[in-house]
This record gives C-alpha cells, sequence and structure tokens, in this order.
C-alpha cells in the first residue's frame, strides 16, 4: 500500500497515522486522495464491487496490478486509459471479453450506442 500511496498521491507513509505530502504537508490517511483510498480497498476487499469513477488514470495500472491477484469488479462511468498492454476485462453489461485498451473501447462504444 505504501507504494501505491507513494505513486499516486507522490506521498510518502512516515507512519501508520502520518503521511508527508508534498502539496499539504503532514496528512493523516482520510486525507489521502479517493482515488488511493479506493485502491487500497480494492486491495484489501474482496468481496464488494467497486466505483473507480473517481480514480484518475494515475490508478490504471494499479487496478490492473489488484486484478492480476485477485478477481476485481469495478464501476468505471469514464474511459480510463489502461496503456498499450495487453489485459483481460469483461464487461458485465453484456459479458463481452477485452484483452486490450483498443478492443475495451470498442466495447464501450457499442454500448453508448444501444
Amino acid at each position: 500500500m505504501k507504494s501505491i500511496i507513494s505513486d499516486v498521491d507522490r506521498s510518502k507513509v512516515i507512519g501508520p497515522r502520518l503521511i508527508e505530502c508534498p502539496v499539504w504537508g503532514p496528512i493523516g490517511p482520510k486525507d489521502l486522495s479517493g482515488g488511493t483510498k479506493t485502491l487500497i480497498l480494492m486491495y484489501k476487499d474482496k468481496k464488494h464491487i467497486f466505483n473507480a469513477t473517481n480514480c484518475g488514470d494515475n490508478c490504471a495500472k494499479w487496478i490492473l496490478k489488484i486484478a492480476e491477484k485477485q478477481d476485481l469488479t469495478i464501476c468505471l462511468q469514464h474511459n480510463m486509459d489502461f496503456g498499450e498492454d495487453d489485459f483481460e476485462a469483461v464487461m458485465l453489461n453484456d459479458n463481452r471479453h477485452s484483452y486490450n485498451m483498443r478492443e475495451l473501447l470498442d466495447a464501450v462504444f457499442d454500448l453508448e450506442s444501444e
């Protein structure tokens, strides 16, 4: 989780209740970004569906990393850039499988045009 906080929020975990943020100075865990908190929940909680809509593109690689280790179901209401590498995603709306960003966007555009 420290690597998620470092990468997404550009902050350093000092202790359990202290994080050094380059913008705000010392902060507590509740002051982390919504994207970082959502990623931590995805990592820790394997039972729920997560709203990844408040996650930016800087969270995409972490979503893929978490999904490599466990099944992950997310709700996403914007087109997140998951990069150039292959991945597997299933759109629960129509059970369509996508294996890269192009296929994922095609599936999204097909659903939006229905």
